[in-house]
Formats: C-alpha cells, sequence, structure tokens
C-alpha cells in the first residue's frame, strides 16, 4: 500500500514538473486565420473572438490582473503567458485592435487542448 502512494505521489510530481517546465515549442494560434465575418472561433486548444464592441483597455486590465502572468510581447499586440493555479499548465493570450475590432485569443501551448478554459476565461472577461 505505501508503494502504492510512494508511486502516485511521485507521478503526481512528475507531472507537475512537466507542466511547469515544459519548454514552449509552438506558441502560435493553432487554428489559422479567423474568416471575414465571422466573430469567434473554437478550437480543440484554445477560443478566438473578434468584436468592434469590446474595450481593449478593459480586456487588458483583465489579463494583466492574474496573478500567473508573463507579458511575452507587447508591441504590436499584447502576448501574454498565462499559468493556471493547480498544474501550471501554460496558455498564450493575444490581445489586438485593428480596422475590424478588437481581437481577443486564448491557446493551450501544452498538449492537445485546454479543455475549454480559455473559452471559460475569455468569456468571464467579456461579460465584466
Amino acid at each position: 500500500m505505501i508503494k502504492i502512494l510512494v508511486l502516485a505521489l511521485a507521478l503526481f510530481a512528475g507531472l507537475q514538473l512537466v507542466a511547469r517546465f515544459w519548454p514552449l515549442v509552438n506558441s502560435d494560434w493553432p487554428g489559422g486565420q479567423i474568416a471575414p465575418g465571422q466573430t469567434l472561433q473554437s478550437h480543440f486548444s484554445g477560443f478566438y473572438i473578434r468584436r468592434d464592441d469590446l474595450s481593449f483597455a478593459q480586456i487588458k486590465d483583465h489579463i494583466l490582473a492574474n496573478p500567473r502572468h508573463e507579458i511575452m510581447m507587447q508591441d504590436p499586440r499584447l502576448k501574454v503567458l498565462l499559468r493556471s493555479r493547480f498544474w501550471g499548465f501554460k496558455d498564450i493570450v493575444e490581445l489586438w485592435r485593428d480596422e475590424s475590432g478588437t481581437h481577443l485569443r486564448g491557446y493551450s501551448s501544452f498538449g492537445g487542448s485546454d479543455w475549454g478554459s480559455n473559452k471559460k476565461r475569455i468569456e468571464a472577461w467579456i461579460a465584466d
């Protein structure tokens, strides 16, 4: 029984280390360009929305209010690395404004799926 417990704790610790220290191999949005006339795009590993009624400054404040953020790029667009609280998974959030509106997308940089976490996060920011 103790061996199983030790093995489970070692597996948990190993997964924590992998999630926290795995390098960013591909930090680009995997979903491709958003189609003209389309305002949102869901992808297995993320969520992308474009609207002209979104406040760039308000969304930026929400992103930077996250205590586990690291700014990767600020110009011409804001690109931020966010980490999940428990596992430390790395998500990328991008925000920029152009003539078609404010663009906001979030996606997982580790693994194949974000389990809907970026969509929930973005919808919460927009709802405020």
